[in-house]
């Protein structure tokens, strides 16, 4: 879910490059996508109301696990399997990527709740805000299971499932790395068949699996994520191909959801996922600043859009109701939302992400080693 920092190891630094700039890109926009689908039910007419697509913030959520699985095997991978950086380091590493923003963000939000209820405005579903689900956010088990519905910032659920899965990673990577081709694509196959028959033995659809099958859902999809990496580590292509292939891999997704849902349009669904992320990995694009700044504000804008959309859409129905805009003036008052939440997410990664990581990630390295 996180950009991740570039490792310094020369060594990696050639495939790192590989696939930076255009998995920045398809980062941003997915994570542009989870933005407008959350932000859907409070649009003027909401949005699933106008086409299915936006009513499928699963394809999102899914690609963002996968493409989790695939950078971190790019960045951590050979360095784990060659002993560079052991597993207690890089779970720190982890960890202290993920943790220090999620809090900043988890007491804005308490801040904001606590203080509204105070103040006589309450939120529209005080039952999403228990002291239990806040402690299990502050600790980031709130993916793990237990819980029947997600709270507080709901997103982050997902980053509480990524660190069961980082620790699941350092233990199987070493043995990913010997794997041969073959032997990677049946290791493939079998956890995503396996992925989808535990779906179906608790009568529930992959991509909706309930929020206490979290795991069910998110470890799968990163190893398959991890996999596709090492499958597909030799294979480059040219821009031409990557275009091509993103355009037709795109307006297949399209096709497929606005034909309904089924067990085969979903695995289909998912193969495609996997296509754009195996495309974004295989071609090296120019980058520049604004490139990997998207990549790096598509975290900050996952984890902060929840708050914005909290008090933009708290003010909304107040505006709309006292001056009676038009429809018309609805969807730009909508829409400036959209752009608030952009804005608000490129200056909380270069005010709070991006320092608070670095200023961590400098305190792990100085502390009693770092694994390296």
């Amino acid at each position: 879910m996180s950009s991740d920092s570039r490792p310094r190891d020369s060594k990696d630094e050639p495939a790192l490059r590989k696939g930076a700039t255009s998995l920045d890109v398809l980062r941003f926009l997915a994570a542009g996508f989870i933005l407008i689908y959350h932000f859907g039910q409070n649009a003027p007419v909401i949005l699933p109301e106008l086409s299915p697509l936006f009513d499928q913030g699963w394809l999102a959520t899914d690609f963002f696990l996968i493409l989790s699985g695939f950078v971190l095997s790019r960045a951590y991978g050979a360095r784990l399997a060659a002993g560079r950086i052991t597993t207690g380091p890089f779970m720190m590493r982890r960890i202290g990527r993920l943790w220090p923003s999620h809090m900043v963000v988890l007491l804005l939000l308490a801040v904001l709740i606590v203080g509204g209820t105070a103040l006589g405005y309450p939120p529209n579903h005080p039952e999403k805000y228990s002291l239990i689900d806040f402690v299990s956010q502050v600790f980031m088990v709130h993916g793990w299971g237990g819980f029947e519905e997600p709270g507080w910032n709901v997103p982050t659920w997902t980053l509480s499932a990524l660190i069961v899965c980082y620790a699941l990673f350092a233990l199987y990577a070493r043995h990913v790395q010997a794997m041969s081709r073959a032997g990677l694509a049946a290791l493939l196959t079998a956890v995503m068949v396996a992925a989808f028959a535990g779906a179906h033995a608790v009568d529930h659809a992959f991509a909706d699996l309930p929020f206490r099958f979290a795991l069910m859902r998110a470890v799968p999809l990163f190893v398959a994520g991890s996999l596709i990496e090492r499958l597909l580590a030799p294979v480059s292509i040219g821009k031409p191909a990557f275009f091509a292939g993103v355009a037709a891999a795109v307006l297949a997704i399209l096709n497929l959801e606005l034909h309904g849902r089924g067990l085969i349009s979903d695995a289909i669904g998912l193969s495609l996922l996997a296509a754009l992320i195996a495309l974004g990995g295989a071609v090296s694009l120019r980058g520049n600043s604004l490139t990997h700044q998207m990549g790096r504000a598509s975290f900050s804008l996952f984890l902060t859009h929840s708050l914005v959309g909290a008090v933009w859409f708290a003010l909304i129905p107040k505006v709309t109701d006292r001056f009676e805009l038009s429809v018309t003036a609805q969807w730009a008052v909508w829409g400036s939302g959209i752009v608030t939440a952009i804005v608000v997410a490129f200056v909380f990664e270069a005010v709070v992400d991006r320092p608070l990581s670095q200023r961590v990630q400098r305190w792990l390295s100085s502390g009693s080693g770092t694994g390296r």
